[in-house]
Protein backbone atom coordinates (compact mmCIF):
# COMPACT_ATOMS: atom_id res chain seq x y z
CA UNK A 1 0.00 0.00 0.00
CA UNK A 2 1.79 3.35 -1.15
CA UNK A 3 2.13 5.65 1.37
CA UNK A 4 0.42 9.15 1.73
CA UNK A 5 2.53 12.10 0.48
CA UNK A 6 2.53 15.38 2.48
CA UNK A 7 1.63 17.04 -0.47
CA UNK A 8 -1.59 17.50 -1.95
CA UNK A 9 -2.87 15.69 -5.38
CA UNK A 10 -2.95 18.74 -7.00
CA UNK A 11 0.37 20.10 -6.52
CA UNK A 12 -0.24 23.66 -5.10
CA UNK A 13 2.53 25.55 -2.97
CA UNK A 14 1.37 28.03 -0.54
CA UNK A 15 3.43 31.32 0.47
CA UNK A 16 1.94 33.49 3.13
CA UNK A 17 3.82 36.82 3.86
CA UNK A 18 2.48 37.30 7.29
CA UNK A 19 1.63 40.43 9.12
CA UNK A 20 0.60 41.99 12.04
CA UNK A 21 -2.85 43.13 10.23
CA UNK A 22 -3.40 41.35 7.21
CA UNK A 23 -1.94 38.53 5.50
CA UNK A 24 -0.67 37.91 1.43
CA UNK A 25 -1.63 34.16 0.27
CA UNK A 26 -0.30 33.57 -3.15
CA UNK A 27 -1.25 29.86 -4.23
CA UNK A 28 0.98 28.50 -7.38
CA UNK A 29 0.61 25.12 -9.28
CA UNK A 30 3.22 22.69 -9.80
CA UNK A 31 3.97 24.48 -13.26
CA UNK A 32 4.80 27.83 -11.49
CA UNK A 33 1.57 29.38 -12.11
CA UNK A 34 -0.64 31.95 -9.87
CA UNK A 35 -4.01 29.61 -9.28
CA UNK A 36 -4.99 32.25 -5.98
CA UNK A 37 -3.70 35.82 -4.96
CA UNK A 38 -5.69 37.45 -1.67
CA UNK A 39 -4.95 39.68 0.94
CA UNK A 40 -6.49 38.45 4.32
CA UNK A 41 -6.90 40.16 7.42
CA UNK A 42 -5.81 39.13 10.52
CA UNK A 43 -8.44 38.73 12.82
CA UNK A 44 -11.62 35.59 13.07
CA UNK A 45 -12.99 36.47 9.47
CA UNK A 46 -9.89 36.70 8.09
CA UNK A 47 -8.52 33.48 9.15
CA UNK A 48 -12.17 31.67 8.23
CA UNK A 49 -11.44 32.86 4.68
CA UNK A 50 -7.89 31.16 4.76
CA UNK A 51 -9.43 27.81 5.29
CA UNK A 52 -12.11 28.70 2.56
CA UNK A 53 -9.16 29.81 -0.18
CA UNK A 54 -6.91 27.03 1.46
CA UNK A 55 -9.85 23.93 1.21
CA UNK A 56 -10.49 24.81 -2.84
CA UNK A 57 -7.28 23.00 -3.73
CA UNK A 58 -7.54 20.06 -0.93
CA UNK A 59 -6.21 19.21 2.19
CA UNK A 60 -2.11 19.23 3.75
CA UNK A 61 -1.40 21.85 1.53
CA UNK A 62 2.34 22.82 1.79
CA UNK A 63 2.10 26.33 3.23
CA UNK A 64 5.93 28.63 3.22
CA UNK A 65 6.01 31.20 5.88
CA UNK A 66 8.84 33.29 7.51
CA UNK A 67 7.87 32.50 10.64
CA UNK A 68 7.72 29.04 13.14
CA UNK A 69 5.84 30.35 15.55
CA UNK A 70 2.39 32.24 16.51
CA UNK A 71 -0.79 32.37 15.71
CA UNK A 72 -1.08 31.45 12.29
CA UNK A 73 1.42 29.46 12.40
CA UNK A 74 -0.86 27.22 15.02
CA UNK A 75 -4.12 27.89 13.23
CA UNK A 76 -2.62 26.39 9.85
CA UNK A 77 -1.31 23.33 12.29
CA UNK A 78 -4.50 23.19 13.84
CA UNK A 79 -6.29 22.90 9.92
CA UNK A 80 -3.71 19.95 8.81
CA UNK A 81 -1.42 22.21 6.38
CA UNK A 82 1.92 21.17 6.04
CA UNK A 83 4.12 24.31 7.12
CA UNK A 84 7.42 25.22 6.28
CA UNK A 85 8.97 28.01 8.32
CA UNK A 86 11.19 29.89 5.73
CA UNK A 87 14.11 31.75 7.69
CA UNK A 88 14.53 35.29 7.00
CA UNK A 89 17.86 35.31 5.25
CA UNK A 90 16.93 31.99 2.85
CA UNK A 91 14.02 34.63 2.14
CA UNK A 92 15.64 37.28 0.75
CA UNK A 93 17.97 35.40 -0.50
CA UNK A 94 15.23 33.86 -2.76
CA UNK A 95 13.73 37.27 -3.60
CA UNK A 96 17.18 38.35 -4.86
CA UNK A 97 16.90 35.41 -7.75
CA UNK A 98 13.83 37.33 -8.84
CA UNK A 99 14.06 40.74 -8.39
CA UNK A 100 17.32 42.96 -8.02
CA UNK A 101 15.24 45.51 -6.70
CA UNK A 102 14.49 45.06 -2.32
CA UNK A 103 11.45 47.08 -2.04
CA UNK A 104 8.79 45.79 -0.18
CA UNK A 105 6.32 43.96 -1.74
CA UNK A 106 3.46 41.70 0.15
CA UNK A 107 2.17 40.32 -3.15
CA UNK A 108 5.53 39.64 -4.73
CA UNK A 109 7.34 38.20 -1.38
CA UNK A 110 3.86 35.64 -0.91
CA UNK A 111 4.65 34.53 -4.41
CA UNK A 112 8.66 33.83 -3.92
CA UNK A 113 7.66 32.08 -0.94
CA UNK A 114 4.99 30.21 -2.67
CA UNK A 115 7.35 29.21 -5.72
CA UNK A 116 10.62 29.09 -3.48
CA UNK A 117 8.84 25.99 -2.16
CA UNK A 118 7.63 24.69 -5.00
CA UNK A 119 11.46 24.12 -5.93
CA UNK A 120 12.76 23.26 -2.48
CA UNK A 121 10.01 21.38 -0.87
CA UNK A 122 12.48 18.24 -1.25
CA UNK A 123 15.37 19.78 0.83
CA UNK A 124 13.12 21.77 3.55
CA UNK A 125 11.73 19.80 6.23
CA UNK A 126 8.13 20.54 7.38
CA UNK A 127 7.10 22.24 11.25
CA UNK A 128 6.19 19.55 13.08
CA UNK A 129 2.97 19.82 15.33
CA UNK A 130 3.30 20.35 19.00
CA UNK A 131 2.05 18.29 21.76
CA UNK A 132 -0.04 20.56 24.09
CA UNK A 133 3.13 19.99 27.08
CA UNK A 134 5.79 21.01 24.20
CA UNK A 135 3.81 23.96 22.84
CA UNK A 136 4.05 25.12 26.64
CA UNK A 137 7.67 24.35 27.14
CA UNK A 138 8.73 26.32 23.80
CA UNK A 139 6.03 29.28 24.76
CA UNK A 140 7.84 29.69 28.07
CA UNK A 141 11.32 28.76 26.69
CA UNK A 142 10.71 31.54 24.09
CA UNK A 143 9.38 34.02 26.31
CA UNK A 144 12.35 33.56 28.62
CA UNK A 145 15.24 34.27 26.16
CA UNK A 146 13.36 37.16 24.98
CA UNK A 147 13.30 38.40 28.73
CA UNK A 148 17.00 38.19 28.80
CA UNK A 149 17.57 39.62 25.69
CA UNK A 150 15.90 42.35 26.73
CA UNK A 151 17.91 42.48 29.84
CA UNK A 152 20.84 42.42 28.32
CA UNK A 153 20.15 45.32 25.69
CA UNK A 154 19.07 47.21 29.09
CA UNK A 155 22.42 46.37 30.87
CA UNK A 156 24.01 47.46 27.60
CA UNK A 157 22.46 51.16 27.58
CA UNK A 158 23.31 51.81 31.39
CA UNK A 159 26.78 50.62 31.51
CA UNK A 160 27.13 52.83 28.26
CA UNK A 161 25.74 55.65 29.87
CA UNK A 162 28.19 55.27 33.22
CA UNK A 163 30.88 54.66 31.10
CA UNK A 164 30.61 57.94 29.86
CA UNK A 165 30.70 59.95 32.99
CA UNK A 166 30.63 57.54 35.90
CA UNK A 167 32.36 54.60 35.50
CA UNK A 168 33.56 53.50 38.77
CA UNK A 169 29.85 51.98 39.29
CA UNK A 170 30.01 50.36 36.54
CA UNK A 171 33.46 48.36 37.93
CA UNK A 172 32.24 48.65 41.81
CA UNK A 173 30.24 45.16 41.86
CA UNK A 174 29.93 42.18 40.50
CA UNK A 175 27.26 42.92 37.87
CA UNK A 176 25.97 46.27 36.86
CA UNK A 177 22.07 44.67 36.86
CA UNK A 178 22.05 43.93 40.77
CA UNK A 179 20.11 45.21 43.32
CA UNK A 180 23.11 47.40 44.91
CA UNK A 181 24.44 48.49 41.84
CA UNK A 182 20.90 50.47 41.28
CA UNK A 183 20.54 51.40 44.49
CA UNK A 184 24.51 52.99 44.60
CA UNK A 185 23.59 54.99 41.09
CA UNK A 186 20.41 56.52 42.98
CA UNK A 187 22.06 57.52 46.37
CA UNK A 188 25.40 58.66 44.59
CA UNK A 189 24.58 59.45 40.42
CA UNK A 190 27.39 61.50 39.90
CA UNK A 191 31.28 61.33 40.56
CA UNK A 192 30.96 64.29 43.20
CA UNK A 193 28.38 62.38 45.09
CA UNK A 194 30.22 58.96 45.06
CA UNK A 195 33.78 61.04 45.94
CA UNK A 196 32.41 61.45 49.71
CA UNK A 197 31.72 57.87 50.53
CA UNK A 198 34.01 56.52 53.45
CA UNK A 199 34.03 52.91 54.70
CA UNK A 200 31.30 53.97 57.32
CA UNK A 201 28.91 55.34 54.94
CA UNK A 202 29.83 52.46 52.64
CA UNK A 203 29.19 50.14 55.63
CA UNK A 204 25.94 51.65 55.89
CA UNK A 205 24.76 51.71 52.62
CA UNK A 206 25.46 47.67 52.44
CA UNK A 207 23.79 47.05 55.50
CA UNK A 208 20.72 49.27 54.09
CA UNK A 209 20.67 47.43 50.54
CA UNK A 210 21.47 43.37 52.44
CA UNK A 211 24.20 43.41 50.15
CA UNK A 212 25.29 39.47 50.07
CA UNK A 213 28.50 39.84 48.31
CA UNK A 214 31.69 38.92 50.07
CA UNK A 215 33.67 41.84 49.53
CA UNK A 216 33.96 44.03 51.90
CA UNK A 217 33.91 47.98 52.67
CA UNK A 218 37.26 48.83 52.47
CA UNK A 219 37.97 47.02 49.31
CA UNK A 220 35.01 48.59 47.65
CA UNK A 221 35.63 52.35 49.26
CA UNK A 222 39.55 51.50 47.23
CA UNK A 223 37.79 50.03 44.34
CA UNK A 224 35.74 52.84 43.86
CA UNK A 225 37.94 55.76 44.25
CA UNK A 226 40.57 54.19 41.97
CA UNK A 227 37.60 54.33 39.43
CA UNK A 228 36.29 57.42 40.03
CA UNK A 229 36.84 58.82 36.76
CA UNK A 230 34.87 62.19 35.75
CA UNK A 231 33.54 63.50 32.68
CA UNK A 232 32.84 67.26 31.63
CA UNK A 233 30.79 68.96 33.75
CA UNK A 234 27.77 69.70 30.95
CA UNK A 235 28.21 65.86 29.95
CA UNK A 236 27.78 64.76 33.74
CA UNK A 237 24.45 67.30 34.04
CA UNK A 238 23.03 65.93 31.24
CA UNK A 239 23.85 62.03 32.07
CA UNK A 240 22.95 62.45 35.62
CA UNK A 241 19.16 63.60 34.77
CA UNK A 242 17.04 62.11 37.66
CA UNK A 243 15.10 60.77 34.76
CA UNK A 244 17.58 58.17 33.77
CA UNK A 245 19.16 57.58 37.47
CA UNK A 246 16.48 56.75 39.48
CA UNK A 247 15.71 53.09 39.31
CA UNK A 248 11.98 53.11 37.99
CA UNK A 249 13.54 54.07 34.58
CA UNK A 250 14.88 50.82 34.93
CA UNK A 251 11.72 48.67 35.73
CA UNK A 252 11.77 49.38 39.27
CA UNK A 253 9.29 51.72 40.17
CA UNK A 254 8.85 52.75 43.80
CA UNK A 255 4.98 53.41 43.39
CA UNK A 256 4.35 49.80 43.47
CA UNK A 257 6.00 49.06 46.82
CA UNK A 258 3.63 48.01 49.81
CA UNK A 259 3.25 49.73 53.11
CA UNK A 260 4.19 48.21 56.37
CA UNK A 261 0.63 48.54 56.94
CA UNK A 262 -0.07 45.52 53.99
CA UNK A 263 0.19 42.00 54.88
CA UNK A 264 2.32 40.29 52.84
CA UNK A 265 1.93 37.19 50.72
CA UNK A 266 5.67 36.67 50.00
CA UNK A 267 7.74 34.30 52.18
CA UNK A 268 9.50 35.82 55.14
CA UNK A 269 13.01 35.47 54.17
CA UNK A 270 12.13 36.95 50.51
CA UNK A 271 9.71 40.12 51.48
CA UNK A 272 11.57 42.99 50.98
CA UNK A 273 11.49 45.66 53.77
CA UNK A 274 11.15 49.68 53.59
CA UNK A 275 15.16 50.65 54.73
CA UNK A 276 14.57 53.66 57.44
CA UNK A 277 18.58 53.80 58.52
CA UNK A 278 18.64 57.65 60.23
CA UNK A 279 22.42 56.88 59.82
CA UNK A 280 21.99 56.62 55.97
CA UNK A 281 23.24 59.51 53.86
CA UNK A 282 20.16 58.79 51.83
CA UNK A 283 17.61 58.18 54.59
CA UNK A 284 15.19 61.08 53.68
CA UNK A 285 14.50 59.05 50.41
CA UNK A 286 11.42 57.50 50.22
CA UNK A 287 11.45 53.64 49.50
CA UNK A 288 14.08 51.16 48.35
CA UNK A 289 16.10 51.18 45.75
CA UNK A 290 14.91 48.15 44.08
CA UNK A 291 11.64 46.31 44.54
CA UNK A 292 12.65 42.32 43.88
CA UNK A 293 15.77 40.34 45.24
CA UNK A 294 18.44 38.28 42.59
CA UNK A 295 17.89 35.35 45.00
CA UNK A 296 14.06 35.19 45.31
CA UNK A 297 12.33 32.24 42.99
CA UNK A 298 8.95 33.50 43.97
CA UNK A 299 6.93 35.33 41.36
CA UNK A 300 5.29 38.57 43.27
CA UNK A 301 1.61 39.12 43.06
CA UNK A 302 -1.23 41.89 43.54
CA UNK A 303 -0.94 44.60 44.99
CA UNK A 304 2.16 44.58 43.46
CA UNK A 305 2.76 45.12 39.66
CA UNK A 306 4.95 42.67 37.08
CA UNK A 307 6.68 46.17 36.08
CA UNK A 308 9.02 46.01 39.20
CA UNK A 309 10.63 43.30 38.02
CA UNK A 310 14.38 44.38 37.70
CA UNK A 311 15.03 40.90 36.42
CA UNK A 312 13.23 37.80 34.82
CA UNK A 313 12.01 35.48 38.01
CA UNK A 314 13.74 32.86 36.87
CA UNK A 315 16.63 31.97 38.76
CA UNK A 316 19.90 31.77 37.25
Amino acid sequence: MPTTSPLNELRVFVGIDWGGSHHQLCVVDDAGARRRQVRLAHDVAGLAQLDQELGQFGTRLPVAVERAEGLLVEHLHARGQVVYPVSPRIAARARERYRVASSKDDVFDAFVLADTLRHEHAHWRPLPACSPLLAELRALTRDRDRLLATQQRTEAQLRAILEAYHPAVARLFSSIDRQVTLAFIADYPTPQAAAVVGEQRMARFLARTRYTGRVKPEVLVERLRANLLTGAPGTVAGKATPHWSSPSCWGCSTSNWPTTTTPSPWPSHATPTRPSSPASPASDRSGPRCCWPRSAKTAPTTPWSRSCWPRPAWPR
